[in-house]
């Protein structure tokens, strides 16, 4: 017994100091990184991944020379063009003026030796940044959805750029050192003598529209349609997968949620519809920021999957749409979503719906070769027709009416004329040109 105390003495000593080496070795350890294997979530591309030039791209060129307008809507003639734009040394960014009248707008356009390009919806200065090389640091916080090219100098190396706001009715003007003039005028005027005769439709006291003389002839197509697995979309959209519960709610209607967060699918419209209510935010972003973060969600998950290009923005609502085309034109339907909307809330997305499908083969051998009337035409009949007033309309577009045959899982896409009223479509049937409404989305 005599032995108890000091062997509980030793021990407890024995205790301390290894508690003092553990101690020492912890706060001294350093790992030897180069066998730490770093883990990371298996990223997940549902299609190819997208350059912002493929995004931003204009939907209409118009050129004027010799007092005479030139055009076209060619999807080859945009990618052309904005590939030359590429490495543009932007010298400055003027505001030139913040209360634009349309008057002023037509002078502007119809000046010689300009051309100008259209865009659907109002772009940040910023989502240029990879195709100018602009000289100001800082860009301005605005938009612009008309950007005109002044050729008339260009023997002096100097082009100067017009940049006008529809919504903010403000022009901004920037002086431009390109690296090859001469080649400039080779590759995207001088084609222009030989793209179709526009024609200026003036509106009293409002911007003109720019439309086609001729008649046009476009190619109707036929699409396999792929249905893209929802599952895919449930495993990029929820932190956790796998607790995430399917219900079929009814032939047409399917819900994923793991509590925080809702997806549901029209399997008749073809469409997606994501929200996740905890992240809803009225704090208003701005344009730049809304594009970069809007564009980079869609773009992580590779979810452009198939020609769409922005449209339009909502900044009240923190919104972004992106618009499908085919052939370089916009295409609409009743019948199915062409769409994407993304809705930003507190540093993360709010709500996202889209559709679910993407384009597989062109199933047609032969083409099918519509011929519609002319831009002037379809702007005279509007002139007389009963519910469409010619000077209530954004703009006159061609493009696709899309409608799908789901027991043979196809698309067929009419070439159409529609217009654009208060952000929304109108498909321009006989029926509608004649008073009858029809077609709204």
């Amino acid at each position: 017994m005599k032995y108890i105390e000091p062997v509980k003495s030793v021990v407890l000593f024995l205790l301390v100091m290894l508690s003092v080496v553990l101690t020492f070795l912890i706060w001294t350890y350093t790992p030897d990184y180069k066998f730490i294997e770093k883990t990371t979530g298996e990223e997940i591309l549902i299609k190819p991944q997208k350059d912002m030039e493929d995004i931003i791209r204009p939907y209409k060129a118009i050129f004027r020379s010799d007092e005479e307008f030139t055009g076209t809507v060619s999807n080859a003639a945009m990618k052309d063009m904005m590939k030359a734009f590429k490495g543009w040394n932007i010298l400055d960014l003027v505001p030139v003026n913040n209360n634009l009248s349309p008057n002023y707008v037509n002078q502007i356009i119809s000046a010689d030796n300009r051309m100008t390009i259209f865009f659907t919806g109002e772009i940040p200065f910023s989502a240029f940044n990879t195709i100018f090389q602009f000289t100001d640091k800082e860009l301005p916080e605005t938009t612009f959805n008309r950007m005109i090219i002044d050729w008339s100098n260009y023997n002096s190396k100097d082009l100067m750029l017009y940049y006008i706001s529809s919504n903010n009715q403000s022009l901004f003007r920037s002086h431009v050192s390109v690296p090859n003039v001469n080649q400039f005028i080779k590759e995207v005027i001088e084609p222009a003598k030989k793209y179709e005769a526009f024609k200026e439709i003036e509106r009293e006291g409002q911007t003109s529209l720019y439309v086609a003389s001729n008649k046009m002839e476009s190619v109707k197509f036929t699409y396999y349609i792929e249905e893209i697995t929802p599952e895919l979309f449930k495993n990029v959209l929820f932190p956790e997968p796998n607790i995430v519960q399917r219900n079929v709610e009814s032939a047409s209607s399917e819900k994923y949620t793991d509590g925080m967060s809702l997806m549901t699918l029209d399997t008749n419209l073809k469409s997606l519809n994501y929200v996740y209510p905890a992240a809803e935010s009225s704090i208003r972003i701005e344009p730049s920021k809304l594009l970069k973060d809007s564009f980079e969600f869609i773009n992580e998950h590779g979810g452009f999957t198939a020609d769409f290009r922005y449209a339009s923005t909502s900044i009240n609502k923190n919104q972004m749409d992106y618009q499908l085309y085919l052939q370089g034109l916009p295409v609409y339907s009743n019948h199915v979503i062409t769409r994407m909307t993304t809705i930003w809330g507190d540093s993360r997305i709010f709500h996202y719906k889209r559709p679910y499908f993407s384009l597989d083969m062109d199933i047609e051998a032969e083409k099918e070769i519509k011929e519609l009337p002319s831009g002037t035409e379809i702007a005279e009949r509007l002139k007389n027709a009963n519910n469409i007033a010619l000077s209530d309309i954004e703009e006159l577009v061609l493009g696709y009416y899309l409608t799908q045959n789901q027991e043979l899982n196809i698309f067929t896409f009419e070439p159409c004329w529609f217009v654009i009223r208060n952000g929304t479509w109108i498909k321009l049937t006989p029926e509608v040109l004649g008073g009858v409404k029809n077609g709204l989305e």
